[in-house]
């Protein structure tokens, strides 16, 4: 055992704490009330990094010379311990704030999403991103392309549309469950109307990229994207604006 301390305290001395940690386990083991082991085992996790464990050998090693009547060197170890105590803080990886979950709550009800199964359902919201617009945030603009397709999951949104001579028309009014931009994403043509936010509103958003994604797994919801859009063709924004187009 000599040997073995005499070794744990060279170590210690060059500061080899990882290579001294099994060394002085092993001689607390056999000495369990030898604060002055405990201690040195403390020094030699903190120095190895062990911190968690290094501050409670700490405490340990203080109570018994708090139990003792050593004070001093009770509050020298006390004193140790807050400082190993204070560098795990400084080290510990900063907490993420923690976000309202996406889909905390139901799904807004949506003829889109009540036409498709369970496991489609659950395929196409896992590839949705949620966002929030203020009132009167311009969340499409007429002539960009389209490369998103938007549910509405709260608020309400404005549909305005060129007319004549440029002026700005009024078309439409969307709520809870109601969809937009789809045209554009599944045809590939250019936003034909300009939408915003008329409230603080949350859009869940499928970028074509993802809708992609989740078409390559299950591509039973093409079909349902399909019949979706020819059961609402009069009165998607793109029928309104024609419309329009033929009262001028």
């Amino acid at each position: 055992m000599a040997e073995e301390t005499e070794s744990a305290q060279t170590l210690l001395a060059r500061k080899e704490y990882a290579r001294a940690v099994p060394l002085l386990k092993r001689d607390l083991e056999k000495y369990p009330n030898n604060p002055r082991i405990r201690l040195q085992y403390a020094d030699a996790l903190a120095g190895s990094g062990s911190m968690e464990e290094a501050v409670e050998q700490y405490g340990n090693t203080a109570a018994y010379y708090e139990d003792n009547g050593l004070t001093v060197q009770a509050v020298a170890v006390r004193k140790k311990a807050e400082k190993v105590a204070a560098q795990l803080a400084a080290n510990a990886p900063k907490e993420e704030p923690k976000n309202e979950p996406m889909f905390n709550r139901t799904v807004p009800n949506s003829p889109l999403l009540e036409n498709l199964s369970d496991e489609e359902r659950a395929a196409l919201i896992a590839e949705m991103d949620l966002e929030t617009h203020d009132e009167g945030n311009v969340i499409i603009s007429e002539g960009d392309a389209g490369a998103s397709m938007y549910l509405v999951a709260a608020g309400e949104v404005k549909v305005f549309t060129r007319g004549a001579g440029g002026a700005t028309v009024y078309l439409a009014k969307l709520g809870e469950g109601d969809f937009f931009g789809e045209v554009s994403v599944l045809t590939g043509k250019p936003r034909t109307a300009t939408i915003t936010a008329s409230q603080r509103t949350e859009l869940l958003r499928l970028d074509k990229e993802k809708l992609d994604n989740a078409l390559s797994r299950h591509p039973g919801i093409r079909r349902v994207l399909d019949e979706f859009y020819k059961k609402r063709a009069n009165h998607t924004v793109e029928a309104m604006i024609e419309s329009l187009k033929k009262k001028g």
